[in-house]
């Protein structure tokens, strides 16, 4: 009787439940459904990301995109990703409104940017983001491909030196204004400058140099006597070479150091080094600047720039034979690139690497006394860059440094900070239209003296 009446309680219990549950049953289907409509990102690995891009077949609709700053991206990129900087993406939404429902990959530097982005596009109701963690400095790690054409490279060693090749924007960072959008001001125009030369032959040259900024004058003497020159004409190629001794005098101080400058011209091409050398002594050099500029006869639309970095002291001639030795793994570098664009380069710089060559023989053959150990190297390879015009308005053309390109003015001032004040100047004799040598030289002797905010003004950037 007692089971019974347990059974009997049971079944009215079990009742209750069902009932109960029939009543919650739709409550709960709601919730699940709004659950699954509520849209979101997903975070994924560099790992994941490569393997999506690389698996063209289950994604054959993937889009890429980068939401950092236009300047960020022409130093280098995933390839085949669209720019859309972050703090324009709402405004431009209707620009990959079509792939609302295909699969995106965000990135930017190091995430943060890209979560942000992730957020705004699933409140425009994209379905399928994919927030790429630790950014493109995280993909660079684990050694990916991007499409560059900026590099940084280390030099270790003399005899069998050791590369290391690195994109350049783990080392370069913007400058202020640069990294914010901002276009950098022109602030040259209070600026005056007068020349008249005092002295000049065929070897020897002084002239007077002056600045009123602000009301007040500089002045100061520049003297450029040649030591030695170089004339060499084939049927294919003129090369020509010069070693001058050059010192800046203003009041008391003076500062002096030397001059390489090499020129080869080719139907094909024109290929130019420029090297700037401090004495420490009679049997060492303090510091080296020398700048590879290498122009083909076919005009491109695409920069390559590396900076090169020495680790140990070399002479003068072995390092002009290791610029040689990194033309040639620069090379192969392009030579392998995922995009044909980037592939021409390749030739160039096998032409840069026999250029160098024959420098280097050169210093050793004729300028043996001036062949000697340098302590501080720094190195600027360019490839192909045309200016695009300027004049008109300040210094140094209207519109910025380098005649209206914004992403030059920041290379500029970049340079200027990670590879000295001396490597920006030289940059503006190579890039800007009327930009004379000795206006240079003043600049130069501004930066030197801790002058940088007049420095920075006759710039008109920074």
């Amino acid at each position: 009787m007692k089971l019974k009446t347990n059974l009997k309680y049971t079944s009215r219990k079990t009742i209750a439940l069902l009932i109960i549950v029939a009543f919650l049953l739709p409550s709960f289907s709601l919730i699940i459904t709004v659950a699954a409509e509520e849209q979101t990102f997903q975070n994924i690995t560099v790992d994941t990301a490569y393997n999506m891009i690389k698996k063209e077949n289950k994604y054959p609709n993937l889009i890429i995109l980068d939401v950092r700053t236009p300047y960020e991206y022409k130093k280098g990129h995933l390839y085949d990703a669209i720019l859309i900087p972050y703090d324009g993406l709402e405004k431009r939404i209707s620009e990959i409104e079509d792939h609302v429902n295909h699969e995106i990959i965000i990135y930017c530097k190091a995430g943060d940017r890209s979560q942000l982005a992730s957020e705004i596009l699933v409140n425009y109701g994209f379905t399928k983001i994919n927030n790429m963690l630790g950014g493109i400095l995280a993909w660079i790690d684990v050694k990916y491909p991007i499409w560059t054409t900026y590099h940084y490279v280390t030099v270790d060693g003399i005899e069998k030196p050791k590369l290391q090749i690195e994109p350049l924007l783990l080392y370069l960072t913007g400058c202020p204004c640069c990294t914010s959008n901002q276009e950098c001001p022109d602030n040259s125009e209070s600026i005056t400058i007068t020349s008249t030369v005092l002295e000049q032959d065929d070897n020897h040259i002084v002239i007077l140099l002056t600045y009123e900024f602000d009301g007040i004058t500089y002045e100061f003497t520049i003297i450029n006597t040649l030591l030695w020159s170089y004339n060499e004409i084939t049927n294919e190629i003129k090369r020509t070479a010069s070693f001058i001794s050059s010192e800046i005098i203003t009041g008391d101080t003076s500062t002096q150091f030397y001059e390489l400058n090499y020129l080869a011209q080719h139907e094909e091409y024109n290929l130019t080094f420029y090297t700037r050398l401090t004495s420490l002594n009679s049997e060492i050099y303090n510091g080296s600047s020398t700048i590879l500029r290498y122009i083909p006869a076919d005009e491109k639309s695409i920069t390559s720039m590396e900076i090169v970095k020495f680790n140990s002291p070399v002479k003068l001639s072995q390092q002009y034979h290791i610029i040689g030795e990194v033309a040639k793994e620069l090379g192969e570098v392009y030579k392998y690139s995922e995009d044909d664009s980037l592939k021409g380069f390749s030739n160039n710089y096998k032409v840069m690497n026999k250029e160098a060559e024959e420098l280097s023989y050169l210093v050793k053959k004729c300028l043996s006394e001036y062949d000697l150990p340098i302590q501080q190297n720094s190195v600027i390879i360019i490839d192909a860059y045309t200016p695009n015009g300027g004049g008109g308005g300040g210094l140094l053309g209207g519109g910025g440094c380098f005649g209206g390109d914004p992403f030059w003015d920041c290379v500029l001032c970049e340079l200027a900070v990670a590879a000295g004040g001396f490597i920006a100047c030289v940059l503006l004799i190579i890039f800007v239209p009327g930009a004379g040598a000795f206006c240079i030289l003043g600049l130069e002797y501004f930066l030197m003296t801790g002058s940088t905010y007049i420095a920075c003004q006759m710039l008109g950037c920074c």
